[in-house]
């Protein structure tokens, strides 16, 4: 079994690759949580793999809450193993990982991998720059096959967190102030589709006459909104105008 959160198709990307190649269920983070199915107990023997992204070097809201809620059972003989996508700091996702498996199972992942991938955070990367985006692309893969051969190989090889405690502490409670949904702005290129709302894991946005309205005080800071949006009418900050969008190519949403 696979468990992967994704916005922006590189965790879900990578998912499907190790799928394809160990033969495992690949699961959304997303669907399970939205249709309140929080059933993880991978069958005897089976492995476990969470892939999951990097946000403020710590996990994403939705992914925190999920697994606290997640029923999970793991039986003797399962290897578990996270693959942390991230684009600059891998930061302390694998050690927070631990810390819930450890309160929830008794036991850690077996094994940790890092995969670098494009860096979608909008505010500080300007995804217009097809060669920064395709460099990065095909580093990701190369780095992904060796990793996929590491989970088929059930190599134990464990992450430390990047960052010390205060720190730690720093980023989560910046990335609390981060996912305010009111940094988010419509422009009036907005045509009133709704592909916002409908992509929202947290489901934070709704229609209102005809134009996208965050509901929710904060939201994950998936920033998917503004990736799907086919008039690019969603900015997070000013910071994000101009900046592009992002899908990973190799992958449908």
């Amino acid at each position: 079994m696979i468990l992967y959160f994704s916005s922006t198709g590189n965790c879900k990307y990578a998912a499907e690759r190790i799928a394809a190649r160990t033969g495992d269920q690949v699961m959304s983070i997303t669907d399970a949580w939205q249709s309140e199915n929080f059933s993880i107990r991978p069958e005897k023997g089976e492995s476990l793999g969470f892939v999951l992204p990097t946000y403020f070097g710590v996990l994403p809201t939705i992914v925190t809450e999920f697994l606290e809620k997640a029923e999970l059972r793991l039986t003797e003989g399962s290897y578990v193993y996270t693959v942390d996508t991230y684009g600059f700091h891998y930061g302390n996702v694998a050690a927070e990982l631990a810390k819930i498996l450890r309160r929830k199972t008794g036991r850690e992942q077996d094994a940790d991998f890092l995969l670098q991938s494009v860096d979608n955070w909008v505010p500080n990367f300007d995804l217009t720059d097809e060669t920064y985006v395709q460099s990065a692309l095909d580093k990701a893969d190369e780095l992904l096959s060796g990793i996929i051969e590491g989970i088929v190989q059930k190599k134990r090889v464990r992450v430390k967190g990047e960052w010390p405690a205060p720190m730690l502490l720093m980023m989560k409670k910046a990335y609390k102030k981060a996912s305010q949904t009111k940094n988010f702005t419509v422009n009036d290129s907005c045509v009133g589709c709704g592909q916002c709302a409908a992509q929202c894991p947290t489901r934070a946005i709704t229609m209102t006459e005809g134009r996208p309205v965050w509901s929710k005080a904060n939201c994950t800071l998936c920033l998917g909104c503004l990736h799907v949006c086919p008039k690019n009418a969603i900015a997070y900050t000013k910071a994000t105008v101009g900046h592009g969008q992002y899908y990973n190519p190799k992958t449908t949403r």
